[in-house]
């Protein structure tokens, strides 16, 4: 960069990055911060003044990236919803054909993701209901996970007439509404439990939901 191109205002790049990748870094920085201590102490001890603190930057760097608090903190659980989000879509696209072995498989990689690193089952299953801000993003991001389900369900039923839509959205929010509560259970006060009776465990219920259908059977025809 010339002196001629400072004096027209371009902005200057520093160690080699330029103004956007700077904002972008110092952002995940704050998100990394946040998920510390949301994984740790909870939505309510991270606080603006603690997450600056955590990441080493000043509070004018955080308001670049968020408006408020409230905007980490869903930013925070964005992050992790998401990643568990990618980590069904993806193991469902390189899942085995057997149904049995389908289930392990992306029953087996979502265990993983969350016992990697427990923060975020806390974040996941324990603070996402800790305040109405997090409770209100995560109904909206439901769907990102019945959706899988429901496209898991379907694939295990095999051949035969489908449920219809209402059986289908049913066993999908039923499923995962048990299931957060099992992980929720196992990362908080279970871990004595191992993960691949975990895996092994709800890969069952989900077998056994295979089959749960309500849809509306026609009356016979009579003569």
């Amino acid at each position: 960069m010339t002196d001629t191109d400072n004096a027209r205002g371009a902005p200057r790049r520093w160690r080699g990055q330029d103004p956007e990748d700077r904002r972008a870094a110092r952002r995940a920085q704050l998100i990394d911060a946040g998920l510390e201590l949301m994984g740790t102490e909870g939505a309510a001890g991270t606080t603006m003044r603690a997450t600056c603190r955590q990441a080493g930057l000043t509070e004018r760097y955080f308001y670049e990236s968020f408006e408020n608090r409230d905007a980490l903190l869903i930013a925070v659980q964005d992050e992790v919803v998401l990643g568990a989000r990618d980590v069904l879509v993806s193991s469902l696209a390189n899942a085995p054909e057997g149904p049995a072995q389908l289930i392990r498989h992306v029953v087996s990689a979502f265990t993983a993701y969350v016992a990697e690193d427990r923060r975020r089952g806390r974040i996941m299953f324990v603070e996402s209901h800790s305040v109405p801000e997090l409770w209100h993003r995560g109904e909206q991001l439901i769907d990102e996970f019945t959706v899988p389900i429901s496209a898991s369900l379907e694939m295990l039923r095999g051949e035969g007439d489908p449920p219809d839509r209402i059986t289908t959205e049913l066993n999908s929010i039923g499923l995962f509404g048990s299931l957060a509560f099992v992980y929720q259970r196992w990362l908080t006060g279970s871990s004595r439990i191992s993960s691949e009776r975990i895996v092994e465990h709800i890969s069952q219920v989900i077998e056994a939901h295979v089959n749960v259908d309500s849809s509306p059977k026609a009356s016979p025809v009579s003569g």
